[in-house]
C-alpha cells in the first residue's frame, strides 16, 4: 500500500510540473466602458514609470522556469482629479511586440499610497530560445468611464539570458 501511495504522489508531482506556470501576478482587469467611448481627460496626468526588475527565463524542469517576469512601478502624480485606486492603466509597446508581455485591456494593480506595482509574466523560454528585449512601453491612466490620460514612456532592454 505505501508503494502505491508513493507512485501516485510522484505521478501527481510530475503532472503539476508539466502544467503551465500559475504564478499570481496580482494584476486584475480594470472594468471600464467599451473603447469606442474613449476620450482624453485634462484631469489625468502621465504617470511616472520605473523598471523595478526584469528576470528572463532559465533552463529547468519546473513549470515556471521558462517564464519571464517584468515588474514595473507606476507612481501617480499629485494634483490630479483622481486617486490611484480609481484608475486602471493601459500598457502598450510602441512598434513591434513579438513577446506580447502586456494585456490588451486596462489593468489595475496593488496600491501602496501613490504607487502601484505591476508584475507581468510571459513565456520567455530558456536562454537559447529567447529574443532580445528592446522596447518602449507606453503607459496611460484610464478611468472607469474610459477617459484616458497622456502616456508616459519607458525603454526596457535586456539580452537573452539576462
Amino acid at each position: 500500500m505505501p508503494l502505491k501511495c508513493a507512485v501516485a504522489l510522484c505521478a501527481v508531482l510530475a503532472v503539476a510540473d508539466a502544467a503551465a506556470c500559475n504564478l499570481s501576478t496580482g494584476i486584475i482587469p480594470f472594468a471600464s466602458v467599451p473603447a469606442a467611448n474613449a476620450a482624453d481627460d485634462a484631469g489625468l496626468k502621465a504617470p511616472v514609470l520605473e523598471l523595478v526588475s526584469l528576470t528572463r527565463g532559465v533552463d529547468g524542469r519546473a513549470s515556471c522556469d521558462a517564464s519571464g517576469l517584468l515588474t514595473l512601478s507606476v507612481e501617480w502624480p499629485r494634483g490630479t482629479d483622481y486617486k490611484l485606486r480609481e484608475l486602471g492603466f493601459e500598457f502598450h509597446v510602441v512598434g513591434d511586440d513579438p513577446l506580447t508581455i502586456f494585456p490588451r485591456e486596462p489593468v489595475a494593480g496593488r496600491v501602496d499610497g501613490r504607487r502601484s506595482e505591476f508584475v507581468f509574466l510571459w513565456r520567455d523560454g530558456p536562454p537559447a530560445q529567447q529574443l532580445p528585449i528592446d522596447m518602449v512601453v507606453e503607459v496611460r491612466a484610464v478611468t472607469a468611464d474610459n477617459r484616458r490620460g497622456p502616456p508616459a514612456q519607458l525603454r526596457i532592454a535586456a539580452a537573452p539570458g539576462g
